[in-house]
């Protein structure tokens, strides 16, 4: 199949799963609802998700074993763009080519709106009908990669950073390797424990995730430079503004570019344990993740 073909009808699938984990519309209060409902439907590339099903897919698993896990996980990543994109942090009026949550209702329902996706994505783990220790560990997976110690902490380094000129590369590397990266890798990991990985694909799949979570971040980066707002679907110079180092600070754009080639260098390199016929779409997810309009 095709990436453009495997992307369209996968996103589809968690398009459609999704809401079914939503619960019945209250009696009041249905404005959270509708937020809810509102910033888990307005769009996305649903990247995540599909990430967690390929996952599952290479150690020998099928992509319907994965869909709890998928769904929970676009739930906490799109709570994290809701609070993200508050006024009290990053300020940004457009999200995937809409109004963000905040923007289009307001700054308290969104920051409810975000917290009840957070909530329902850990309460749809718990009640997911499957092998008890597999389900264990992927809601350890994806409570590190979203907490204290994974993309809350990201969230924090990088407002402590944002306005400061003496920002190192370590300390760039820490900041998204935690704030985008983790959810990507405990993405692909969540997968490949749910599809009964060995504990050596589990780790070819940790260094696959870990790589092009921060190339992810790195095109990102390229992007707010000299992105097509349309294209992308967010505002684009937004880093300059707030004063932010990124990467393309430290290496400009072409090199900011090549550093996140040999971070795909690196994920395909992680994918050789696999055979060829099973790694091909992790493979093409990779490129795709540096193939992204500028």
């Amino acid at each position: 199949m095709e990436l453009k073909e495997y992307l369209k009808e996968r996103k589809a699938i968690i398009d459609r799963e999704i809401l079914k984990y939503l619960p019945s519309v209250p009696p009041f209060g249905k404005r959270l609802y509708e937020a809810v409902k509102y910033s888990l439907t307005v769009g996305g590339k649903r990247l995540r998700p599909i990430l967690c099903m390929a996952g599952c897919e290479v150690v020998g698993g099928s992509y319907e074993e994965a869909l709890t896990p998928a769904c929970a996980i676009e739930m906490i990543h799109t709570y994290s763009l809701i609070h993200d994109d508050l006024p009290a942090m990053d300020n940004d009026t457009l999200r995937r080519g809409h109004p963000t949550t905040w923007y289009k209702f307001d700054e308290a329902t969104a920051i409810l709106a975000g917290d009840a996706l957070l909530n329902r994505a850990f309460e749809v783990l718990s009640q997911w009908n499957f092998d008890c220790d597999r389900k264990i560990r992927v809601i350890e997976e994806i409570s590190k990669a979203s907490g204290m110690l994974g993309m809350v902490l990201g969230q924090q380094c990088d407002m402590d950073a944002e306005g400061r000129k003496d920002v190192t590369l370590e300390e760039l590397l820490f900041i998204h390797r935690h704030k985008t990266g983790r959810l990507i890798t405990a993405s692909v990991v969540s997968g490949g424990i749910t599809g009964g990985g060995s504990e050596e694909e589990i780790e070819a799949l940790k260094k696959y995730g870990d790589s092009i979570g921060l190339a992810f971040q790195i095109i990102d980066d390229v992007l707010d430079v000299v992105g097509d707002q349309d294209k992308i679907g967010k505002n684009v110079g937004s880093d300059l503004e707030k004063g932010k180092v990124t990467f393309v600070t430290f290496f400009g754009v072409d090199g900011a570019k090549k550093k996140a080639r040999e971070e795909i260098e690196k994920a395909i390199s992680a994918l050789e344990l696999f055979p060829a016929e099973k790694n091909e779409l992790l493979k093409k997810l990779a490129h795709f993740i540096i193939e992204r309009e500028y």
